[in-house]
């Protein structure tokens, strides 16, 4: 039997995307997004964060103003609820994510699994 894993993957996709957790944080992301103020504040703290990301991924040094920057950036975020249920509802798709990962590489994990066993 021959799979086509790319038209199985797009068949995925489609249904990830009527899952409630997409959906929910498709929804929560268009009401952060109509408010400016909101919209400005949640963009200016996920593109730092990203920065940041960035950064330790390459290997460069966070700078101390740099974490204080997030820190603060970070206090102010808190404190608007929109902001927070997007960012509640993006954690809640990435852990789905991730399971959904396991998942596809229990094969591979099998394999090398199996292989450090000897």
């Amino acid at each position: 039997m021959d799979v086509n894993l790319y038209d199985i993957t797009h068949d995925f996709e489609r249904i990830l995307r009527r899952s409630n957790e997409f959906k929910s944080l498709k929804s929560i992301y268009r009401e952060v997004n109509t408010e400016p103020e909101t919209k400005q504040l949640f963009n200016k703290f996920h593109n730092l964060q990203m920065e940041l990301q960035h950064k330790q991924m390459i290997g460069q040094k966070i700078m101390r103003d740099e974490i204080e920057e997030v820190r603060k950036i970070g206090e102010v975020v808190q404190r608007n609820e929109k902001i927070v249920r997007l960012i509640e509802a993006e954690q809640r798709m990435n852990m789905l994510i991730i399971e959904l990962n396991k998942i596809i590489t229990k094969p591979l994990q099998e394999i090398y699994g199996n292989f450090e066993e000897r």
